[in-house]
């Protein structure tokens, strides 16, 4: 199992600060994304190889990595387009099959019944077309994937080689329990990611709403090995891989 840092823990970071503060504080993985941080996956000063190279001479690994959302519309004019938008996608996930990652964290687009028909047909559509990647399709408050009720509803239409992606502080946000999710879903869970949640901030692990330990037990029950990304303040970096593991001994 892996035990990463998420780059939304330090947005402003530039990689090699980013890499530099992760391995300080223990980190052997990180999660990268490809949009709202300053180490981008596609940031214009970084190629494939520069990231690469940045990794390795941090000494530290890529365990997972957010693409853009599946939306079925264009970003510039949000025209619906699904092909133009798969199309954008599948170069995403290009990418990160050249960094050498194959777990990747993918939303939906607006809560309407379009974005939903869309994200079914295109997510379908991507594992289809390529077959040694796993998509974890993650929840966003206010997106067509949100609540229970919301992955109760479009899951089954998925293919089975479909994951999902278990992000508390999205769950948190949208008033869903992360440990009822986790019951209902862990067997099918790709990509887990630990934000904890106080009145709508984020705070260090174990100091808001998030039950760590009841989420680790219905994973471990399903026998849940693939990522774990944490996603701490930036002054409780350290702090926040010291309470995971004291969770994942119990």
């Amino acid at each position: 199992m892996q035990i990463a840092l998420s780059a939304l823990a330090l947005r402003q970071a530039g990689l090699p600060d980013f890499l530099a503060a992760a391995s300080t504080a223990g980190y052997d993985c990180v999660e990268l994304y490809r949009q709202r941080t300053e180490a981008s996956l596609v940031h214009p000063d970084y190629s494939v190889r520069r990231i690469r190279e940045t990794l390795a001479t941090a000494g530290v690994g890529l365990a997972a990595c957010e693409i853009r959302p599946l939306t079925g519309r264009k970003a510039d004019s949000d025209e619906r387009n699904l092909a133009y938008n798969l199309r954008q996608v599948e170069w995403d996930i290009h990418l990160c099959r050249a960094l050498g990652v194959r777990i990747l964290g993918l939303r939906g687009g607006a809560d309407t019944q379009q974005a939903r028909q869309d994200l079914v047909e295109g997510v379908n559509l991507l594992t289809q077309r390529i077959d040694d990647v796993v998509l974890a399709l993650g929840p966003r408050a206010g997106s067509c994937l949100a609540t229970m009720a919301d992955f109760e509803a479009l899951v089954p239409a998925f293919f089975d080689s479909v994951g999902l992606w278990l992000d508390t502080g999205e769950l948190l946000t949208a008033d869903v329990d992360p440990v009822l999710f986790a019951q209902a879903w862990s067997e099918r869970v790709r990509l887990v990611h630990l934000r904890d949640v106080r009145e709508g901030e984020t705070v260090a692990l174990g100091d808001g709403d998030l039950d760590i330990d009841g989420v680790l037990a219905a994973l471990a029950q399903a026998g849940y090995a693939g990522p774990i990304v944490v996603e701490p303040p930036a002054d409780a970096l350290a702090a926040a891989r010291e309470r995971l593991f004291v969770s994942l001994e119990r």
